[in-house]
This record gives C-alpha cells, structure tokens and sequence, in this order.
C-alpha cells in the first residue's frame, strides 16, 4: 500500500512512531555508555571503596577485594580504623584527602572524595609498594655510603667546578656545626679562617686545575706545619675529577691519608741506619774473632756467609793440598757426608751433631763437632746454620782413653781367662776328691782348699763386677722371681756363719707386710748386694752382738711395687767422716781393716752401684762403736701371672737322667779343666769324647755324631770361633745343626753375645760347678736343635725374616724396632748402640779398602754384614744403597755409587746416631 495514501493523521502517526524510535535507540546507546563507564571502577587495577559515615562498606571494585573482606571482618583490623577515619573526616570537612595506608604488607596512596549529598565517601587506593621499596633502598644505600664515610679514617671531601665544599666526611671535620658552616666555602676561605699559608692554597688551585684538565687521578704530598713551625701532620692527598655522561665536569672528590707515623717511622729508621751498621760492624767482629767455625748456606749448597776462621780454615786446607779451593781439597765421601748433614736439616727443620774428620794433604787429620740448625731469614727460604768446633785434641784424647779402657779390659779378661782356667781345675779336682773315700784330716784339707778357692773366686768375680760398673758393661737380667724367698736365700747360709761366730741374727720377712711380692728384676745382682751387706755386717760384730736384716713394703701401684731392705749390726760403727769414703773402689773404712778383717774394699762400691742401676740408692746411717745400718729401696715391675707361673713351673724332672747316655765331644786344650769336666760328666752317665785343638775336634765331629759340643775358646792353632764356623758349614745338615756350648774364662757379657753371634748355642763362664754344667747340657738337649746322637734329624730352621727396609727416605734412624726387640730395655739398646759405634768404623774402613781396589765381592761382604744391624737401628736411608753393592748382577759403575753412598751414608750416621738413650 502506498503511503501517500494513507490519511494525514497516519502519517503524523508514522512520523511519530520514528521519532520515539530513534528517542529510544538514542536512549540504549546512553544507557550502554553509561554502563560501559559505570564498569571502570569495576575493572580499575587500583581499589576503589565507597564507604558510608558509619564506616558501612558499600561499594567495592575487584581490586579492592582483599581491603573489602578486612572491613567486613569481625577481628581486630589495622586497616579498617585508617580507612573510617579517613572516610569521616573527609564527610566532615567536605573536602578531599590524601594520605598512604599499609594493609597485607603493602602500601598504598589513599585519596578520599567526599559525596556529602549523598552521605558517602570514594576511597581511591594507588599501589606504591614498589615506588616505596625503591626509596627504602634509595636511604639504606645512602645511610650505607654515608657510614662507610662517616668511619672511614681518611679526609674525604666533594668540591664543586667552582672548588667550594659539597660534602664533608666527619674525619676530614670531627665538628658537625663546623662541617656545615664549611659547605659552600672554597679551599681559600677555609684555609685563610684556620690559618694555612697562601702556598698550600696556591699549590691546591693548581692540582685542581691539572686534574680537571687532565680527567685524571692527580696524588701530592702535603706537610702542615703546627704552631711552632715544626712539620706536625704529613698528608697524601689526591683528586679524582667525576664528568657527567655530557662530559661536563659535575665535581671533584678529594680524600687524604694521615701518613705522619709512617714518615716518623721513617725518620727513625734513617735516624737508626747508622747504629745499625755499627751493631752489624761488630757482629761482624764477634764472629770474625769467633774461634770456631760458623757459616750459613742455603738450600742448593751455597754458601751465604762465613766468618774469618771459616775463611781462614778454607785457605789452609787448599793451600795444604795445592788446590784451589777447600772442596778441590776434600774427598768426595767428606763432601758428601756434609751434604747429606744439610739435606737432613732442611728436610726434617731438627738441628743436628755431627762429628767428621778431614784428612788434609800432608796426613793431618782435623776433627770437628759440628751443630747445624735450621735458619729461616726474611724471605722464609730455610737455610743451614753450622757452628764447627775443631775437636781434633779432644778425639785424640778419647781415643787415647778408648785404648786404654779397651787394653784395661783385655788385661782383665786374660786375667780371669788365666786365673780361672787353672781355678777351674782347682775347684773341680776338689769336688771330685771330696767325693772320695777320706779320712778327716783329708776332709779338711780339702775343706780349706775349696773355702780358698771359692774365695779366690769371689775376689776375681768383685773385681771383674767392678771393671764391668766403671765401663758401664754390667747388666740386670729382666726374669719373674718372688723378693721373700731371694732374700731368704741370700741370708740362709749367712746366719748359721753368724751363730758359728756367736752372733744373734733376727729378721723381719717381707711376706709379712707384702704378701705376694712377684716383680720381674735380677734376683742374682739383689742377692748379690743384700750378701754383701749382712757379710759385712757379721764381718764387723764382735761375738754377742746381733745383726738384723729386714724387708719391709713402702708402696704399690697397678704396675709396680717399692721395697726397702734394711741391714743392722750393733758392731764396730764407722766415723762419721768416713762415711762416704766406704763406698770409693778399693777403699775401707780404716787402714788395718784389710789386715784384721780381709776383703778387698769393693763390696760396698760393687752394691752401691747395683742399686743405682736398679733405680735406688744405697744409704747408711752409722755412730762409731755402736753399730751401722744400711738399707736402699727400689721400685720394681710387677710380675705378670704368665710370668709367675714359668717362674714357678719345676725344672725338667732328673737333669742327671735326662744326661745319662748323651754322646759330647769335649773340645778344650787345658788338661787340668779337660779332665775335670771328662770325670764330672762321666759321673752322671754321659760319654765323653775328648780334643785338644780344634783341628782334633774336627777329626771327631766327622767320624762320631753327638749329642753336644762342649767347645773352649782360646786354644793354639784352630780356636773354638773357627771350629764351630767349620761345623755350622758341614755338608750334613743334621750335624751342622749340633748344639755347640761355649766353654769361656771370658766373664764380660759382650763376649758371650759375639759367641752367640758366630753359632754357638750358650755359654758357661769358668769355673763352673757340676749343677750349672748338667743344666746346660740337659737344657741344650730338651730345647735346642740338637737331636739325638746317631739318629737323623730335620734341617734348622730358616731364620725369620728381616723386617722390610723402608722404601721412602726418612729419619737418619728410627730405634723402634731396637725398642721391640729390647722389650724396652734401656741397657739393651745402649748395648747394641755402643756396638754399633765400636765395630762400624772397621766397616766402613773396609769399604773404603774395598772401594780404592775395585774389589766389589769384598764391598758386598761387607754390606751384608752390615745389613742386620742397619735394619735393627732403623737407617733405611743407609740401607739403601746395599741392593746395588750387594747384588751380583750390578754393574761396576752401580757397585762404585754405591759403596761411595753406603760409606757417606754411615759416616752420617756414625755422626748422627747416639751411643745410649
């Protein structure tokens, strides 16, 4: 239908209808506007409250969530007392209000709009945690830097370009109220208020200017001087111009040090160079007029320093020889021993003694003692300090001693050899004639010629005792043994000689006050000294009078236990001022004693020493004509059970069966002692094949076998060493392996060790009696070796192992294992030192023969000679060269290095090693 065709009031309808159209479709684009910004609040990042005047939340946007559920909380809230009384007061005033809030750790910018017609507040909250941080770190930083200046003990100060005072640090200006009165101030007006002198202003200006121009570090020195003109303060002073990223200078940071000390200390050591070079002149006289020899050197061998009898010392010994230095002059075992001295030294930072001589040209031979000590100067490098003492004189003396002790002791044992070989044939024919059918007069007779004998005996064993103390040779057995019944033994045949004299013995056991007194010690040296004093004591009381001998306990610990003996006489006493003089060797009391009571004036010496040695001392107290007492304590170890109990175990039941029936070859070229022994062995069973030398012994050994060899030392021709060598060495192993018993008038120890050491068994010193033969023999054939005569028998034994040498270079020596097989025993060890020191010279001098000859088989006997006894002490870096000088494939260059190595080495050691501990 057309329109036009409608009436008029349809089109005015129309055009109405258009116009609410377009009204309404004006409407819903307001609305949606008005929708679109009523959501901004909602989506704003930042919170957003409404908040009415009771505090009553009425509004809030997602961003406001965390604040919202705060204010609608019932608990206590920090943040909802701020939010209220920011809403109310800005309802109140009608005006808007900023402030900051902290809520859930984080701070925010609060504006506050107040809608008074409404009764309700906008609270707009902006998040300035991050913006707050950056400030909190921004004044942390700044408090940090400005501490750092405010402690740091230097001037630090910040110019301007214009040079006037930025900054001020407090050390520059202690003063605060002065600090800021400064600011602003140039360098000039500072220095003209407190006085400094134009120069140093002027001075200042133009470093300034240097430094900006530059754009450099410029650094000077200032003096100020205080009131009396005098330089007071010394100062290093520098400026550091700082230029902006524009390369405009911004300022110039200027910080000075107070080096006044240092330049006083340097005043005074200029002030001190002059004392110290005289100090050093006569350091340099002491040494110079030092008559030893002192000298430094370094770690490579070279010589640091020497004073003038080194340099002196230096000249003769080359000018002796023609050479042109003192090593031209020098062996290279002499030079070498020194360097092995030095290297130990530096290697170990121990000092060290050595003792070395120095052959010279013309055959003069210098000793010197020499201590090196480790040096360490400024630079902490470590050098050899050494002191040389020449000690040629003093050698010559000990050796001259040496032999005369070394003569003493062979004049002694050839005469116990000579006084005991024919004793020995004097006791033992009185043993056995005593045995025989005798009338009384007969008995007698021979009584008195074994009491003569035994005491003969008794003078030779006190003087051979006293030769033993004075040369330190004499030693304590270490065995389990109980002290009541040592004493017992010792007094029991004292006391019936007292009561034949007439005198009164009394006694106090010590099992009274020490009921199980089992120690390990020598039960035969206590006898020995408790023998000596009860003999005296009876010797010099008169018939009536009474002797008393006691022990007593003193005290214990787990491991030890402390006796005193005490013997008493009521007899003739001793003067107080002879005293001391009873225990001097040789030496009695009064001069007729000897003549009216006999003995040799050893006993007390002898007993003296004993006791010393076993850790006591011997003390008397005595009152001229009434009597003497002596007594000593000593502390000895306590027997262990096991000890105890093989203390306690019986002897082999019937010595004389376990004989009866041996085959033994007598080897002994004295007649008299031959027979002896030949009737007292044959009394008991055993059959006896005698020889007159070795070379007979021989004989006998290849045609007959036997159960034991009873073997004499010093015979003419072939001696009993040589003999029991030839027997070791025979082709049969079952004979070789014979036990051999050394037959010996020799009574020192040592020459029982070196019996032992060339295969024999043991030993049995003459005279000897019939028991101690038969247990010997007996124990030889239970224990040893040996096996029965004529029936075959296994090979000896291998012997154990030496211990491994070291493989690393170490201490010149190590006593451990000598401790061990010492079993701790101080005397043991000082032994085998003492031996060591006696008997390694002749080595190394064999080597040196050896050496000069090429003679390599000899060189490597040596050394395997040497090898047990190196090993015992610990000298694994003279152990060493041994492989190449004993090995046989070793060529001759490796033998001749070394030996030359093996002879330095015990020259060190020789040196270096101690004689006792």
């Amino acid at each position: 239908m057309k329109t036009d065709a409608l009436p008029t009031d349809t089109a005015d309808l129309r055009e109405l209808l258009l116009a609410e159209r377009a009204r309404r479709e004006h409407a819903e684009a307001e609305l949606q506007q008005l929708y679109a910004l009523s959501r901004i609040p909602l989506l704003n990042p930042n919170p957003i409250l409404r908040l009415d005047a009771t505090g009553r939340l009425l509004f809030a946007n997602h961003a406001a969530g965390l604040l919202a559920q705060e204010l609608e909380a019932t608990g206590p809230s920090r943040v909802r007392p701020q939010l209220l009384q920011a809403a109310t007061q800005a309802l109140r005033t009608g005006e808007t209000a900023q402030g900051e809030v902290t809520a859930n750790g984080r701070h925010y910018l609060l504006v506050t709009v107040p809608v008074v017609e409404d009764g309700h507040a906008m609270l707009y909250l902006t998040d300035v945690t991050a913006q707050r941080q950056a400030e909190q770190e921004n004044r942390w930083q700044r408090e940090f830097y400005e501490t750092i200046l405010a402690h740091l003990p230097a001037v630090v100060t910040v110019l301007d370009p214009d040079q006037r005072y930025r900054y001020i640090n407090p050390y520059a200006e202690p003063d605060a109220a002065k600090r800021r009165n400064r600011i602003g101030l140039s360098f000039a007006e500072h220095a003209a208020a407190i006085g400094l002198p134009d120069a140093l202003v002027t001075r200042r200006h133009r470093l300034f200017e240097r430094a900006v121009s530059s754009r450099q570090l410029v650094s000077w020195e200032e003096r100020w001087p205080g009131p009396d003109g005098q330089i007071k303060l010394y100062w290093l002073c520098y400026y550091q111009p700082i230029f902006g990223p524009d390369g405009v200078l911004r300022e110039v940071m200027c910080y000075g040090l107070d080096i006044t000390i240092r330049r006083q200390a340097e005043a005074r050591v200029r002030e001190n160079e002059a004392e110290m070079k005289a100090q050093q002149a006569f350091t340099n006289l002491v040494l110079d007029l030092n008559p030893n020899l002192i000298w430094v050197r370094d770690a490579q061998g070279r010589t640091v320093f020497e004073n003038a009898e080194m340099r002196a010392q230096r000249r003769h010994i080359a000018e002796v020889a023609g050479a042109p230095s003192m090593e031209a002059a020098m062996s290279k075992d002499e030079i070498q021993v020194a360097i092995l001295a030095d290297q130990q030294v530096l290697s170990t930072g121990q000092s060290l003694t050595t003792q070395m001589s120095v052959k010279l040209a013309n055959g003069e031979v210098k000793w010197y003692q020499t201590v090196r000590c480790p040096l360490v100067p400024a630079d902490d490098t470590v050098q050899v300090l050494g002191v040389s003492t020449d000690i040629t004189a003093l050698k010559q003396a000990q050796q001259a001693a040496e032999a005369a002790a070394l003569a003493r002791e062979n004049f002694l044992a050839n005469m116990s050899h000579e006084i005991r070989t024919p004793l020995n044939g004097v006791l033992g024919m009185t043993s056995l004639l005593a045995k025989t059918g005798l009338n009384e007069q007969q008995r007698n007779y021979t009584a008195i010629i074994q009491h003569s004998g035994r005491h003969l005996l008794s003078v030779v064993n006190d003087v051979l005792d006293m030769a033993k103390i004075t040369s330190g040779k004499l030693e304590l057995e270490q065995s389990a043994f109980n002290l009541c019944d040592s004493m017992g033994r010792a007094a029991e045949p004292l006391v019936l000689q007292a009561q034949e004299k007439g005198i009164r013995v009394v006694g106090t056991l010590l099992r009274d006050s020490c009921p199980h007194p089992w120690v390990l010690g020598d039960s035969y040296r206590l006898n020995q000294v408790l023998i000596n004093l009860l003999s005296n004591a009876i010797k010099f009381t008169p018939a009536g009078g009474t002797v008393s001998v006691g022990g007593y306990f003193v005290s214990e610990t787990d491991d030890t236990l402390t006796t005193e003996f005490r013997v008493t006489d009521t007899g003739i006493g001793i003067a107080p001022d002879k005293l001391e003089s009873i225990f001097l060797e040789f030496t009695q009391a009064y001069a007729d004693t000897t003549r009216q009571f006999g003995g040799t004036g050893l006993g007390l010496s002898i007993s003296r020493a004993l006791v010393q040695q076993m850790g006591g001392q011997l003390t008397v107290q005595s009152e001229q004509g009434k009597g003497s007492s002596f007594s000593f304590v000593t502390t000895l170890p306590k027997a262990s059970p096991e000890a105890r109990q093989e203390a306690l175990a019986p002897q082999a039941a019937g010595q004389e069966a376990a004989v009866r029936g041996a085959r033994v070859l007598l080897v002994e070229d004295n007649p008299v002692n031959r027979e002896v022994a030949q009737l007292l062995l044959e009394s008991h069973g055993v059959v006896v094949h005698e020889a007159a030398s070795g070379l007979e012994a021989l004989e006998q050994f290849e045609l007959h076998r036997y159960d034991v060899v009873l073997m004499d030392i010093q015979m003419p021709g072939m001696n009993g060493l040589e003999a029991t060598a030839r027997i070791r060495a025979h082709a049969d192993p079952v004979k070789a392996a014979t036990p051999i018993l050394a037959l010996t008038a020799n009574a020192f120890r040592a020459d029982a060790e070196k019996y032992v050491a060339a295969g024999m068994n043991d030993t049995l010193p003459k005279p000897f009696d019939e028991a101690e033969l038969l247990s010997k023999l007996a124990a030889l054939m239970a224990g040893g070796s040996s096996q029965p005569a004529d029936r075959p028998a296994p090979a000896p034994p291998a012997p154990a192992p030496l211990p491994a040498a070291p493989e690393a270079a170490g201490p010149l020596f190590d006593l451990a294992l000598l401790r061990e097989t010492a079993h701790g025993s101080t005397t043991f060890m000082n032994r085998i030192l003492a031996s060591f020191h006696t008997n390694t010279p002749a080595s190394v001098a064999e080597l040196r023969t050896a050496l000069a000859a090429a003679d390599w088989p000899a060189a490597a006997a040596v050394a395997h000679k040497l090898r047990p006894s190196l090993r015992l002490i610990g000298a694994a870096q003279v152990v060493t060269p041994l492989a190449a000088v004993e090995a046989p494939d070793s060529s001759d260059a490796e033998r001749q290095a070394g030996t030359e190595q093996l002879i330095a080495g015990l020259e060190v050691l020789l040196a270096g090693l101690p004689k006792e501990v």
